[in-house]
């Protein structure tokens, strides 16, 4: 399916079919565990864990933990998908088998017993890493859209939000009398329809910066770029003393530290916010207000979690236009986070409704910033092989979302105070660093600048007839060397 030249002319037309399935499938599988709110109020209501708490108790610290570890291991297969799907060097089986373990995921969710200790949690891991591989394996579709591919990346990583509306359609169906078994079996049909989409439509290399896509007797052939091989012919590999280099440098270690504390925000948010919603209500009852509809406000923040952020990519595209791909979006990043986090800690509803924006619009910067990272700060070759480790620490990290949890309900009553303001402080710890780091790079950009500018004007002095009268712009700036950033 691929080839060294082009047997056609290529175009736009080719890579535009298969970015948009890519966003359908997207929308099918990469980020669907992530619309655990709506998913936890169908499961209560199927009975699921109920066996937990004491008979004539529907609603006890024991099953919401349990429920919970459900979503915590999902959300760490989620981003353990990119220790598979990341190395695999063939993106249309790669995504085909991520595609499949969503449907073993959805089969088994049809079927399980309400009771059954292991069929959820096993579901859910086929479901998170599933699409942990989908979404990290169609990351390589960038690199076909040359300049723009800071927004391409964008709208993968708003589908990966967006895609969490799906247990939202699920649950509202499921209130209007349609079984369990059949939605997620109606998903499972779905599902195959996909992975047969991705073995037609999927190159069998990933894409490298520069390639093109072309028809030829209906089928889509790579244009590969001259960059994209070696002197041999072949496609570029990267040595695993790249990989140690790219690992041990600076930048990518504060990337990681920011990115893992990012995610456990928005991850603690996700699986605790059920929990928070009691909390709240037990504040206001002390305050004699009114008690809050903790299933509409489960409600609006799924919708604000799944579909708010894609209001953001235009706004990112910008900041990483202007301000680069690392410190600025890691800022922009750090006050959304700072913001959100603010509110939760306000005793009442209004701070409730300002949250749901920033928590939103916060998941879509900080995927996007660091996808954006990666396949820009990395060679394909590079990006594939370093992102399971990257992966392997993130999923560390959320996986103390649920001892945090148990402990918050058991150890402290249920207070959740002194959480929110270490992460608070944490977030904030985090902002200024990012602050830091971005107005350094922005007088190193300067400099550059003015030095090009300086070099410009000698050499007219001198009569550099190769010269022109013409203002020097930001075009002109050379990028900024990894090191001087």
């Amino acid at each position: 399916m691929s080839g060294d030249a082009a047997p056609a002319a290529p175009g736009q037309g080719p890579a535009a079919t298969l970015f948009l399935f890519t966003v359908w499938q997207s929308f099918c599988t990469s980020g669907i565990v992530y619309g655990w709110t709506p998913l936890l109020m169908l499961l209560k209501k199927e009975g699921v864990y109920a066996n937990r708490c004491p008979e004539g108790v529907e609603e006890c610290s024991d099953r919401d933990v349990a429920l919970n570890l459900m979503f915590t291991i999902g959300a760490i297969a989620n981003i353990l998908g990119g220790v598979v799907g990341g190395p695999i060097p063939f993106p249309k089986f790669g995504l085909a088998f991520g595609v499949m373990l969503v449907f073993v995921g959805s089969v088994t969710l049809a079927f399980a017993d309400p009771h059954s200790e292991f069929a959820f949690p096993f579901a859910y891991v086929c479901q998170g890493l599933g699409g942990g591989i989908v979404h990290f394996g169609a990351m390589s579709v960038g690199y076909i859209f040359g300049p723009h591919r800071g927004y391409i990346m964008a709208c993968l990583a708003g589908c990966l939000g967006f895609s969490s509306m799906v247990f939202q359609i699920f649950n509202a169906l499921y209130n209007s009398g349609v079984s369990r078994q059949a939605l997620f079996l109606v998903h499972a049909a779905i599902l195959l329809f996909n992975a047969a989409g991705s073995l037609y439509l999927w190159p069998l290399h990933p894409f490298r910066a520069g390639d093109l896509l072309a028809y030829e007797k209906g089928r889509m052939v790579v244009v590969h770029a001259a960059s994209s091989l070696s002197a041999a012919g072949g496609r570029v590999r990267a040595s695993w003393q790249q990989i140690y280099k790219a690992g041990m440098n600076t930048p990518f270690a504060c990337f990681l530290v920011f990115l893992s504390c990012q995610l456990l925000f928005s991850r603690c948010l996700m699986g605790m916010f059920s929990a928070e919603l009691d909390w709240k209500n037990e504040l206001l009852e002390e305050r004699g207000d009114a008690k809050l509809d903790v299933d509409l406000h489960l409600t609006l923040f799924n919708m604000s979690q799944a579909m708010l952020g894609s209001t953001m990519i235009p706004m990112f595209g910008i900041i990483a236009h202007r301000w680069g791909h690392r410190a600025g979006p890691a800022f922009a990043t750090g006050v959304l986070s700072v913001v959100w986090l603010g509110c939760l800690l306000i005793p009442a509803v209004w701070p409730l409704y300002i949250m749901y924006f920033f928590a939103g619009w916060h998941r879509q910067f900080f995927f996007s910033t660091f996808l954006n990272f990666m396949t820009s700060e990395y060679p394909p070759e590079v990006y594939g092989k370093l992102l399971p480790f990257v992966n392997i620490m993130t999923g560390a990290i959320v996986a103390l979302q649920n001892p945090m949890l148990s402990f918050t309900l058991n150890d402290l009553d249920g207070n959740f105070y002194p959480m929110l303001i270490f992460m608070t402080v944490l977030a904030a710890a985090l902002t200024v660093a990012a602050g830091g780091v971005l107005v350094l790079e922005r007088r190193t950009h300067t400099a550059a600048k003015e030095e090009v500018v300086a070099g410009k004007v000698e050499e007219k002095e001198e009569g550099n007839p190769d010269l022109v009268d013409e203002n020097v712009n930001e075009d002109d700036t050379p990028p900024i060397p990894v090191a001087a950033a």
